[in-house]
């Protein structure tokens, strides 16, 4: 039979003196180790864990910086071809069906050729405007013979 003895204040289980580690099958398996105490014992909580530090700041080597530079570069040219694209596709010339071809007569200006294509209430600048896209005008310069791409009416 055993009995245990109330002490007034708790006091920790001295220090064993230290053991060789005994090698276990299972090391990763931690054990709680108990202990008697008597009444009015208190438990101390636990220290908190401190949080763990943050993370150093990342290095790259030459070879790596050569790396991320080129992938950089090559995803910023994919946006730009992808932007290119698309801004080409909204400034495209009409389709062949959308034009028609005029010869300038002798005396004809481009302005001349813009009023008689024009639809009722168009501003013949932006006709001007398109012929001279569709046919790459320069100089709005029109020589007799010429064959012109025109809007259709």
């Amino acid at each position: 039979m055993s009995a245990l003895v109330a002490q007034p204040a708790w006091r920790p289980a001295p220090a064993r003196p230290a053991r060789p580690a005994r090698p276990t099958p299972r090391a990763s398996v931690a054990r709680a180790h108990l202990q008697v105490v008597g009444p009015g014992f208190v438990p101390v909580p636990a220290p908190t864990a401190a949080r763990p530090a943050p993370a150093a700041p990342l290095r790259l080597t030459a070879l790596g910086r050569r790396v991320v530079a080129t992938l950089a570069l090559v995803a910023a040219a994919a946006v730009a071809v992808g932007l290119g694209s698309a801004a080409g596709s909204a400034v495209a010339a009409p389709a062949a069906e959308d034009v028609a071809t005029v010869t300038v007569a002798a005396g004809d200006t481009l302005w001349a050729v813009a009023s008689e294509v024009a639809r009722p209430g168009e501003d013949v600048r932006d006709v001007v405007a398109t012929i001279a896209a569709l046919n790459d005008l320069g100089e709005h310069q029109l020589r007799a013979g010429q064959q012109l791409l025109v809007p259709a009416r």
